[in-house]
């Protein structure tokens, strides 16, 4: 028994590492402090407030609304000391498959794997001699975390969310199941391009048995989280063609159990450049952990640094990450991922003078509704058409309803069959020759009778 204690220590320590490198704490599933995803672990774990993917279910459930169309997310993390574990989330919008709710859904699965660590058993006393005592055995530890969230626009400037999921830890022949919450929230603030971000994560009214003689139970591991993010659509490159963009992240950690930890500030920074219709995304981050907010392992070791390529391959948006954190002497992380986004993608603003329609009308009938339009006769720029978008949520990404664009003379679109008494948004955009695309109009919504 004395053996499988020490392994079972063996196997904390490494996991313990892995989250919060050189700092201790009583509590269980310590892989619950591990990041997942290449981007947010490129950007220093700076992800509170900036995430707008299917990873918001793991770092923010708040966040989880933006998700406008099918997503899917994996990731693969090789570890040093033997660890490594997978990552796998699929996101998508309620409404999408039938449900008659608004808000998206995400289920995301977390499998943590060490190496089987060998021990020696004790036989019984008996006439063998030392070496027939000693016998060499292997037991395997690691951890599954299974997670089922929903999150709605709650109002036009804020977004709530929740995640339930169940934790497994096995260690040797001995596991144990408890359910957890992750509660969070994303604020979209009177300053254009900063949002807000906070969420509770591993909120449990149960501490996890070890299943060894003599070990104490422990809770998980309970954090508060709070960020700020800002977005820049556009930064060296001309506003008639924008092709880059940044974003710059801020986290605060406050681990609550165990109270021992230290508060902790992360930052991020990413930014993106188009080339050619490949998106290219350098990453650079920093987490100051410690006493001092430096690792006792090192300044470096609280370095991170990555990268991304995005493509839209007709409506079908695939990135591939990657992403380096050190641990100085212990070792280092290497993360490998991959974000599907089934959809079309935002349109990119053009210059000033191609304006959004000005006047938009909505006429209800039936299960249908008719979008109208009027013309902008002031433009300086020659009109080939116009791109109608729908949404479901106030403020939310918009669904591309036109194949082209619809030129003159017509100015209107019947958009049907949609579900009597279920609310529809709308907005129209202009397209130049060059197939260009003006901001969005203003907002108008409508209920199909």
């Amino acid at each position: 028994m004395r053996k499988i204690t020490a392994a079972i220590i063996l196997v904390f320590a490494v996991t313990s590492a892995l989250s919060a490198a050189e700092f201790g704490g009583v509590t269980a599933s310590p892989y619950l402090n591990l990041g997942v995803g290449a981007r947010p672990s490129g950007m220093g774990e700076a992800y509170t407030a900036l995430v707008d993917n299917v990873d918001a279910a793991w770092w923010n459930p708040g966040g989880l609304v933006k998700v406008q169309n099918p997503q899917f997310a994996f990731m693969h993390n090789a570890n040093f000391g033997g660890t490594s574990y997978e990552y796998l989330a699929v996101g998508f919008p309620a409404e999408q498959f039938g449900l008659d709710i608004w808000g998206s859904i995400g289920i995301t699965a977390l499998l943590v794997r060490v190496e089987d660590i060998v021990t020696q058993k004790e036989e019984p006393d008996g006439d063998w001699s030392q070496e027939q005592e000693l016998r060499a055995e292997s037991y395997g530890a690691g951890g599954t975390v299974i997670g089922v969230s929903y999150s709605w626009q709650a109002a036009k400037s804020f977004s709530i969310g929740a995640t339930v999921k169940l934790i497994n830890q096995k260690i040797a022949l001995e596991e144990g199941w408890i359910p957890a919450m992750d509660i969070g929230m994303i604020m979209n603030t009177m300053l254009q391009g900063f949002d807000l971000g906070v969420v509770f994560q591993n909120v449990s009214f149960m501490s996890m048995d070890p299943g060894v003689d003599g070990a104490p139970s422990a809770p998980l591991p309970l954090n508060l989280k709070f960020g700020l993010s800002y977005k820049i659509p556009r930064l060296f490159t001309p506003e008639d063609e924008p092709k880059d963009n940044m974003a710059v992240a801020f986290d605060g950690v406050l681990p609550l159990n165990p109270a021992n930890m230290p508060f902790k500030i992360n930052f991020g920074l990413e930014y993106g450049y188009n080339f050619s219709d490949f998106i290219v995304k350098p990453r650079l981050g920093y987490r100051f952990n410690g006493n001092q907010f430096i690792s006792d392992l090192g300044w470096f070791s609280g370095l991170t640094f990555g990268f991304g390529l995005s493509r839209n391959f007709d409506g079908l948006d695939v990135a591939l990450d990657y992403a380096f954190t050190s641990y100085d002497s212990l070792g280092s992380s290497h993360k490998m991922g991959m974000t599907i986004n089934v959809g079309q993608p935002t349109p990119t603003p053009t210059p000033k003078p191609l304006n959004p329609p000005k006047l938009v009308k909505l006429k209800v009938e039936s299960k249908k509704i008719w979008v109208q339009w009027s013309i902008d006769k002031d433009s300086k720029v020659k009109i080939a058409g116009y791109n109608v978008y729908m949404s479901y949520k106030p403020g939310g990404k918009y669904y591309k309803l036109t194949k082209t664009p619809v030129a003159s003379p017509k100015y209107y679109l019947k958009v049907g069959p949609l579900k009597s008494g279920l609310r529809v948004y709308f907005v129209v955009t202009a397209v130049d020759e060059k197939g260009r695309e003006s901001k969005y109009s203003k907002e108008i919504s409508a209920v199909p009778k």
